[in-house]
Parts: C-alpha cells; sequence; structure tokens
C-alpha cells in the first residue's frame, strides 16, 4: 500500500489523502479497483480523525482504494466552500484514475454527520 497526501484548490488546509492498494502478481485478473471518496463528519467546524482512516482501513479490506477529503471547515466557510472542495476532490481520483489503477465508473462516496450531509448534496447536486 502507499500514500499520498494532495492539495485541493491549491491550499494546505484542504487536502486529499489517497491511500492506494499495491497491485499484486497473485491477482493478475485486478487490473483498476473501485475508489471510495470519505467525508468525515464534524459539524462543519472540523473533520472528525475517528471518521476518517478508520474508514478507509476497512475499505482497503474490501479491495477498494480510499480517499479521505479534509474539505474547508469553520465560522467563516460556507458549505458551497466545502461542496467545491468534494467536486474538486472527485475530479481528482478521475484525473489520476489511471495512474492510480481506479475504475473511474465506480467511485463512491462516504460521510458521517456534516461529511453525510455533504456526501447527499455531491449525490444529488454534484
Amino acid at each position: 500500500m502507499r500514500i499520498e497526501k494532495v492539495n485541493i484548490n491549491n491550499t494546505n488546509e484542504v487536502s486529499l489523502t489517497a491511500y492506494l492498494l499495491d497491485n499484486s502478481a497473485e491477482f493478475s485478473n485486478i487490473t483498476t479497483r473501485p475508489a471510495v471518496l470519505i467525508f468525515p463528519g464534524g459539524g462543519y467546524y472540523n473533520t472528525s480523525d475517528r471518521e476518517a482512516e478508520p474508514i478507509a482501513m476497512a475499505f482497503l479490506a474490501e479491495g477498494f482504494n480510499a480517499f479521505i477529503l479534509r474539505y474547508s471547515v469553520g465560522e467563516d466557510i460556507t458549505f458551497e466552500t466545502s461542496f467545491y472542495d468534494a467536486e474538486d476532490a472527485i475530479a481528482t481520483v478521475r484525473n489520476n484514475a489511471t495512474k492510480w489503477n481506479i475504475n473511474e465508473n465506480k467511485i463512491a462516496v462516504i460521510g458521517f454527520s456534516a461529511g453525510g450531509h455533504l456526501a447527499a448534496a455531491i449525490g444529488t447536486m454534484g
């Protein structure tokens, strides 16, 4: 497994952490994997660690490549800003599908609390 961190929107506050499974000669029929983009909760004031890496590890165990988005949060941040971060994260995953061995037609999102709201918004308005 390898881990990569990508800054979204050219800012250090918004990042996408990629947890990428290695390919194995024992699984020569697996050339691409589905991906899951995880939006941790935190009431749009922070992003919870307990709703981030533990979730990524569970999806990795099932054969997904997993991504955690640390989207814009805080009192001065609007929902629209977080929404655009999520859209940019999906675009980043799609744009790097070949490099990261992802089936770009199998990208799921999951979120918790505020992150669940963000995931639902992406699913209906994105």
